[in-house]
């Protein structure tokens, strides 16, 4: 029996679920796909011509950096502790309003600097709900998996702190979850930020989904341009503009780093909790960086607590990229290497949390309660 990737098995499902259509739905489903894409295909020609007058624009206003890595300053980011840290989550259960949180939380730490052999330590845990409404069960689990990684940086710091300047990748926001602004949460995050930035530890926050249009809003601010009407948000404007501008430049490339509040709405969910995690001190700013012509682009974050002159955080940025890019980005890739580490350690698969919520029913069962573990194998 031939062995099939996690990709090939999705192709066979797409096929199949298409040829089960009926084939009057499909014919005019293609047929609309048809006039449909004619008219997208205009439609990314003329934001395709905008990006290249946009790309020129930011390059003319010193909006783009590259990242050529000096020498002396990346062998010295070689020999900088690094650590890194990321979470994840399923939930499975719901039978007589009990869920289970699944959870795994990585650590990579690399004490003595860049090697390809981190050391890595995994933690996971279950934990029990009660509701019997669903929609509010993926936020507590959220909660519950960020309090693990508080809990992990913590330990990072205990390993880290009090040697030479040290760098945390987190895998995500430094806010995080982005609009979640529970005050004794809140608190809890911040006084682990605080210990790390106490103790000479950049802790650096590696975003892999852009959403909004933040950096859109600041850019229509700042230059005088109809350009940007033509964009939805940021990553639509970035896509194009930043390919542009790697391939012009034949380095990878970030944008200015601003401050995370900078072209927020006021009133929006997002800008409410920075306002929060503000009001304790804590200042947050990000650049968006794309390290190959063919890659992704990222959001990377830094958290500090005092304000930082524009100079200062441009050096602080420029330290970062060449830690991210020219230390711990190997050829090919476009992540670094502990993040990549971190994710792939703490992944808790859909299939294994199923598994394991089965084993949780199997030891529970009894003849009085049968109809609820019929009933748990139909979710």
């Amino acid at each position: 029996m031939p062995t099939f990737s996690i990709e090939e098995l999705k192709r066979i499902i797409r096929k199949m679920e298409f040829n089960k259509t009926e084939p009057e739905l499909l014919t005019e489903l293609v047929y609309k796909a048809m006039k449909a894409g004619e008219g997208e295909k205009e439609r990314l020609r003329s934001i395709n011509k905008k990006s290249y007058e946009l790309f020129k624009v930011l390059k003319d206003r010193s909006i783009l950096h590259c990242i050529k890595g000096d020498e002396k300053e990346v062998e010295k980011l070689k020999k900088s502790s690094v650590g890194a840290i990321d979470g994840s989550f399923q939930v499975v259960g719901g039978v007589g309003g009990r869920w289970f949180v699944l959870f795994g939380v990585a650590q990579v730490i690399a004490e003595k600097g860049f090697t390809l052999q981190p050391t890595v330590i995994v933690e996971g845990g279950i934990e029990r709900l009660d509701s019997v409404d669903e929609s509010g069960i993926n936020r507590l689990a959220e909660i519950i998996m960020m309090l693990g990684e508080i809990k992990a940086l913590r330990r990072i710091t205990d390993k880290l702190g009090g040697k030479n300047e040290s760098y945390v990748l987190i895998d995500g926001p430094i806010i995080d979850p982005p609009v979640y602004c529970n005050d004794e949460y809140v608190e809890e995050r911040v006084n682990a930020l605080r210990l790390c930035y106490e103790r000479n530890i950049n802790v650096v926050g590696f975003v892999k989904r852009i959403m909004g249009r933040n950096f859109l809003n600041y850019l229509s601010k700042k230059v005088e341009s109809e350009d940007f009407i033509n964009f939805t948000n940021d990553l639509d404007l970035l896509s194009s503009a930043m390919f542009n501008a790697v391939k012009s430049e034949g380095y990878p490339i970030y944008t200015h780093p601003i401050d995370y509040e900078e072209g927020c709405k006021a009133g929006d969910g997002v800008t409410l909790t920075y306002n929060t995690y503000k009001d304790k001190g804590l200042n947050v700013y990000y650049s968006y960086y794309k390290p190959l012509l063919r890659g992704r682009i990222f959001r990377v974050e830094y958290a500090s607590f005092k304000p930082l002159e524009d100079q200062e955080l441009l050096e602080k940025f420029s330290k970062i990229m060449s830690l991210i890019n020219c230390v711990w980005t190997l050829p090919g890739m476009d992540e670094p290497l502990p993040i990549m580490i971190a994710h792939n350690k703490c992944n808790v698969r859909r299939g294994a949390a199923e598994t394991i919520y089965y084993e949780i029913m199997a030891k529970a069962l009894s003849e009085g309660n049968i109809h609820l573990w019929l009933e748990s194998l139909s979710f």
